[in-house]
This record gives C-alpha cells, structure tokens and sequence, in this order.
C-alpha cells in the first residue's frame, strides 16, 4: 500500500467569532489527491487555555464523547484582539499571542508579556539536500484496494529549543525527560518496567517551555521528541481529526491544577486506603490469609488492608467474580472476623470472563461482551490468568455494566472493600463495541471504563466516600478513579528505579495516588533490596507489599522486620501529612509524589531528576539504591533539615551522605509545619484525638496545613518568631490537643493565637510551654 503526506499550506478564508477563530485552509498534495479545503478551528477558553483542531474529513466529523472534558472548568471571559499584517493573523488573548500564517501557514504561541515564542509549528528542518525532516500540519491517506485512499494519520510538528526539557505521557519508565524518545501511546503489557510499553498512556505533555498539551483522542498516538531530530518534535494520531488543548503557565503547578480541572480530578480516597496493604501472588486459602493478618499484629506492623489475588476464585474461572468456597469457607464470615481486627480485604479481578463458566454463558447470551465483527463475543485464548480462553466486558453497553457490576454488588455486601483492577490492555484494534466503534478507538479508552464502573460500584455500596480501586492501566482523566499502582517492576535495584520514575511521570500526567510493588513482582528480591524497597514505598503517596512469592518482612530476616517496623511507623505518624496533600491533591489535582521539577522548575539541576522526589511539599525522600555505601542527595534552595539528625543544611547544592542498609536520607524543608500523630497499628478514622505539629522555623517563621477531617476543612497553621517572643497560630481545629514542636528555639514568651500561653518546667497542660533540648514543646 501507497501513502501520500497532505499538508496544510494557505489560509484561503477566516473568521473570527467571540472566543474563536476558524480557518479554511487550502493544502498542498499529489495531483492523485481530490484538491479541496481543510477547516481549522482555534477555541479559547480563557487567556492562557485553547484547544486546536484540525478536520481530514469535516463532513463527517463528529464530537468526541471521550474522553471528557470539562473546559467550562477553566472557561472565562476572554476578548480576542484580531489583527491581520504582513500576511500573518495576530491573536491576542492578553496573555497570549497567537500568530497564524495566512499566504504560507505558520503557527506561533508566544507570551504576550515577555515575547518569548513558547510553541511554534515546525516548518524549517531542512537536511542538507534541502528537505525537510518532519511532516507539518497535515494529514495522511493511504492507498486501498489500488485506488481508493482513507485518511489513516493527523498530526504536527513544533520546533524544540536546545535547552528544552519535556515531560508526561503517562507513566512511561524510559528516561524522565522525554527528549530523544519516541513514544507510542497504545496500552501494552510491558511485562515488567524496562521497556518503551507502558499501561498508563496518557497523551499530555509538559515542556519547560511553560506549556501543557493534551491531545483530545482516544486513538494511537506517536510521538517523536527530538529522535528523528533534535531540532523538532511531532504529534500524530491514527485518526481523521487532530485536536490538542493547549495549557500556558508558565508555572507547571498551575497547568496541572487547570488541565485537571478539565480531564478532571479525583475525590480524597477513604483514610484507610492510606494505610500499608499487604499482598502477595498469592494466598491461597482462608487459614493462610488469618495467619498473615494474625503475624501482622503479632509483631506489631501497622497494617490496614489484605489482598486476595487470582486465588480467591475457583480453578480456571478467573474471572467469573464467584468465591471458592472450599479454599475460603464462609468469606462473609471471614471478612466480619477480619475487621474486628481492623483489616479490609481486596479482591483481585480483570475484564475476561472465561469460557466455561456460567458467568460467560450468561454474558454471551445477552451480549454483554465486545464482538469480532460478526456479533459474536471476541474470544481469545491466554487472556490472562490461566492457560484459558475468555472475552472481554463490553463496557459501553449499560446493561453490560449493571450486569458487571451486580457481581460486585454482591461482593461489597458481604464486606469486601476494594478491587484491585488488574488488566484492561488487551483489546484487539478489530473488536467491535456495543457503540459502534472499534478497538481502534476503544483500545486506549477501555481502562478509564472498566475503573469507572468498578470505581462507581464500590462507591454505590459502600458509600462515596469509601470509592476506591487500585488500578493499573489509564488513559486520559483515570486519575478520576483512584488510586493506581505500577505494574509489575523486577525484583531488581533497576527495577526499584524505574518504579520511581514511572510513578513520577504520572505524577505530572495527573495522576494524584500511586504506589508501586514493594520488592518488586517477578520472583524473590534479596533481603537489602526488599529493605530499601520497603522504606521507598512506605514513604509513598500508597503503599502495599506485592509479588509472585512472600512479601511479608519476616520472611527476610529480623533486620528486615525491624526497619520495616521503623518505616511502617513513621508513615502512620505522617498519616495527617499524608491524608493532608490526599485532600490537596482532591482540590487542586496537584499529586501526591512530586518530582522535584514541579516545585523548583527554574532550577535546571533537578530537571532530569528522576531518584528522589517530594512527599508533598515538605518532605524530601531519597530512595536508596544500593545496599549501603554513599547516596548523593541534591537539596533544593532554601535551608532542609535531617529528619533524623536535625542538622541542617543549605539547598542548592548536593551533599554525600554515608548510609547502612537501616538509613533512608529524609530531608523535611525548613519553614514548615508537619501535621503528625502517635502512630497506631491501623489507620483512626477522622481527626487524631492528640495532634502532633512539628514546625522547623525559617527565618524565623514556619506554615503549614491540615486537613481537619471531622470539621472537613483545611487548616491553617504559623508560627512567628519575633523579638524573644514566639507566636503560634493554631485557630479551631477539631483536635482535643495539639502539641506544637518549635525546632531550634529558646523563646521568652509564647502567644497561642493572639493570648498568652504560661511557662511551665514539666508536664505542660493545656495552653502551656516548656523548653525541651531540641526547641520548645506547647501543648494547647
């Protein structure tokens, strides 16, 4: 087959309306292709956000109903300054200059500020023969049955900057910049986290440029960031239509908190789900699963939620959604037994339902499953969990989603509190869906349906706020259904890395809640890899032990019960800090696990930076990635405190730290407020009777938040030091004691909002301060 590239040449008309402008754009092709016009649409939606589209086959195109969008989010008033000079169109927004070429098209975005060309098409990449190396906006027709042509390809290219940095796509594990790399963006099993395949695809960049691009698709897209050519990148879609809303900070915070705001944003998970999971692949019985929860206790390891995989369910009947009740007698009974010790169960499923079984008859008959074209249920043999064939959930017929959902229906009556949505990558591009569309465009989507009508169930039952799913695959606006895990990592130190840099790359791709496998999937990590990897994960947004054999810290040995016990700890103490950005992360989509380029983005040093990360804004975590020795740390500006040691330090600069297999550097950011707790054994519903705030002052100052559950409201706190005199704002919160630690100072007198607080030489009482060794301690 023969394909031909149609670009988009001239402007032949234009108009502009109130928040838009539409072009009829002549274009340049091979005389074997029907000359005709090609309409292009700008849509503004405020002074710094527009979406862009361009239509192959415009008497056809439809509205996309996925994935959806919420532009009336970020919609305001905007007044478009139009100007044509020079044979260019000039747009103004305010904020933006947007420049369209007319008698040759071009296409700029420029800060209307500083003047600085932000995104600009790419139509000067020449070789040395003079052509040119990337395809500009345009489209693709390929040859049919040696005479007809469809469009198979839309798509652009924009020109990069030497320095420019790129990042998203979803949770990819390549390198965390994405400069140099292709990527195609179509759900695969990567069958580990080495590779260019990924589960959670998501068709939004950042650039260090200042802007965020969303492609508006559910179709395969490619893209290349500079592989081809280091002066250009390009954007294609396997589809008539190329659309892209374009999202200008330039602060990254702020793109992410607007495209959330239009993809999107999660609500706060249950407080539970933030406690330690603890999973292998898998138990296989009632009385294992009791003697996991039993040892839990036994040796005092904060755990809130067990998880059941394949097992649950009969011998080649994953997944039908019915319990083996020989290898789980009376599981209502069981789950009852489970909470009275303060554990939820997971279930474990994916979307094949497998032939032989009654749920597949019943599916087939009523055609509840996606089709091969024929009407007849899509079977494929190996679909996942046993050398069995199954079909595939049709998730876009409703009677299809009652029906699955009915089977968890009953599973939540019984206790069960959330599902670990495993799979969804595997619809072939020829499936047909109950819609009418086929795998090509359902691919991608399937994993945002799938999670949604599990997400909606749980919540149906269990209450809204109890919605949660652990998931592994997304496209475009999962971040909705949360939370996700990423996937199945080695049980290597490479393995334990890329685990961190795919979990930040979906940190800014809009996912809020991630974990990840601690110890890795495949196999038995060593007893110093699954410590390192215990201490990572237990100072992630989530956490859960996971893996192909046991994941429980006894099975490596007595050091590795003890700092696992250690960390376990600490993240229960930090469940208020924690539960607090889970609520930021509610309301402004702003994630969880946070690289260090989203809060020090103007520091190039941290632009690749793929090894540490921030818990929140505070916390600076540095995983360990070897068994012992030295580990390099970069600090941010400003002055970071050791968690451990209290010495402090200078950022902007790097510094060697020397640690044994028991030590994680964890750095907490001066001028902070650190809502903590006494840890417990499992995760206390609403606010902490006794709450713990620990300030390190900055200049004599320190600020924080928290989230005050039974009031549901975000608290403010300060602390000013001034004069000898040391005032501290604590307001209302729900708590019935607040004990404030002030690091590093030795006041003569301490005013509790706005009143006079009494010093007293031991057992501080309420309103009252004492001098400890390492600063002061009031209890109020």
């Amino acid at each position: 087959m023969t394909s031909e590239r149609i670009t988009v040449a001239a402007v032949e008309e234009y108009a502009v309306e109130d928040d838009a402008v539409r072009f009829d754009c002549a274009i340049d092709a091979p005389e074997t292709v029907t000359p005709r016009t090609v309409p292009v649409t700008l849509t503004f939606y405020d002074e710094r956000t527009f979406r862009f589209e361009l239509q192959a086959n415009p008497e056809v195109a439809v509205e996309s109903e996925y994935p959806k969008l919420d532009t009336d989010a970020v919609s305001s008033a905007v007044s478009l300054d139009a100007r044509e000079d020079d044979g260019a169109l000039t747009v103004e927004t305010g904020e933006l200059t947007v420049e369209v070429g007319l008698a040759e098209w071009a296409f700029s975005v420029t800060d209307a500020d500083t003047g600085e060309t932000v995104f600009e098409e790419q139509r000067a990449d020449p070789d040395v023969f003079g052509r040119q190396r990337v395809d500009a906006l345009g489209f693709t027709q390929e040859e049919i049955n040696h005479n007809p042509r469809k469009v198979t390809e839309t798509g652009t290219s924009f020109r990069l900057s030497p320095d420019e940095k790129i990042y998203g796509a979803g949770e990819q594990f390549v390198e965390f910049d994405r400069r140099g790399r292709e990527l195609d963006l179509w759900h695969e099993e990567p069958l580990g986290t080495e590779t260019e395949r990924a589960y959670k695809n998501i068709p939004f960049h950042l650039s260090t440029r200042g802007y965020g691009l969303l492609l508006d698709t559910t179709n395969r897209v490619h893209y290349d960031f500079g592989k081809q050519s280091t002066a250009s990148g390009t954007m294609a879609v396997d589809d008539d239509s190329f659309a892209f809303l374009f999202f200008y900070g330039p602060d990254f915070t702020d793109i992410l908190q607007r495209y959330t705001a239009v993809t999107g944003r999660p609500d706060r998970p249950p407080k539970w789900s933030f406690g330690t999971w603890m999973s292998r692949l898998g138990y296989e019985s009632r009385a294992e699963l009791e003697e996991v929860a039993e040892r839990l206790r036994e040796e005092e390891l904060p755990s809130d939620v067990l998880h059941l995989d394949p097992f649950w369910m009969r011998d080649r009947s994953s997944c039908d959604m019915e319990w083996d009740t020989e290898q789980f007698p009376d599981p209502e009974g069981m789950i009852a037994e489970l909470r009275e010790d303060d554990f939820r169960l997971s279930l474990w499923e994916h979307p094949h339902v497998p032939v032989g079984t009654d749920a597949f008859a019943e599916g087939a008959e009523n055609g509840y499953f996606v089709t091969d074209g024929t009407g007849k249920p899509y079977v494929m043999d190996h679909t996942c969990q046993g050398d069995y064939r199954g079909a595939l959930v049709d998730f876009t017929d409703p009677d299809a989603v009652e029906w699955w959902k009915d089977k968890h229906r009953r599973l939540l009556e019984q206790g069960v509190a959330v599902f670990k949505t495993d799979y969804g990558e595997y619809v072939p591009e020829d499936a047909v869906f109950a819609n009418g569309k086929s795998g090509k465009s359902m691919h991608n989507l399937y994993p945002y349906l799938y999670n949604e009508a599990v997400y909606e169930t749980v919540g149906e039952v269990n209450g809204d706020e109890e919605a949660v799913v652990w998931g592994r695959s997304a496209w475009t606006g999962s971040q909705q259904f949360p939370m996700h895990w990423g996937g199945d990592p080695q049980t290597s130190w490479n393995g334990m890395s890329a685990a961190l840099r795919g979990g930040l790359s979906a940190s800014l791709s809009g996912i809020a809640y991630w974990s990840h496998d601690i110890g890795g999937f495949r196999g038995t990590p060593s007893d110093p890899l699954y410590v390192r990897w215990a201490q990572f994960g237990l100072l992630s947004s989530n956490a859960r032990c996971h893996g192909t054999t046991p994941r429980e810290p006894w099975e490596f040995g007595e050091d590795a019960v003890d700092v696992f016990r250690e960390y376990a700890d600490l993240r229960y103490r930090l469940l208020p800090y924690v539960y607090t950005y889970a609520e930021v992360a509610a309301r402004t989509g702003l994630p969880v696990v946070r690289p260090l380029v989203l809060e020090y983005q103007d520091d190039p040093t941290v632009h690749r930076m793929d090894t540490q990360y921030l818990l929140g804004e505070d916390l600076l975590v540095a995983p360990v990635f070897t068994e012992s020795g030295t580990r390099s740390v970069y600090l941010p500006e400003g002055e970071w405190r050791d968690h451990w040691t209290g010495e402090r330090y200078d950022g902007g600069r790097t510094v060697e730290m020397d640690v044994d297999l028991r030590e994680m550097p964890l750095f907490v950011r001066t001028g902070s407020v650190v809502p903590q707790r006494e840890p417990t054994q499992s995760v206390q519903d609403g606010t902490p009777e006794e709450l713990e705030l620990d300030a390190t002052l900055d200049d004599g100052e320190a600020s924080g938040r928290f989230y005050d559950a039974d009031a549901d409201e975000l608290r403010e706190f300060g602390v000013t030091a001034e004069d000898d005199t040391l005032s501290v704002e604590v307001g209302a919160v729900s708590a019935e004691t607040v004990r404030v630690t002030v690091r590093d100072t030795t006041p003569e007198s301490v005013v509790v909002d706005g009143e006079a607080a009494t010093e007293v030489s031991e057992d501080p009482a309420s309103g009252e301060w004492t001098a400890t060794e390492d600063g002061l301690l009031l209890v109020v």
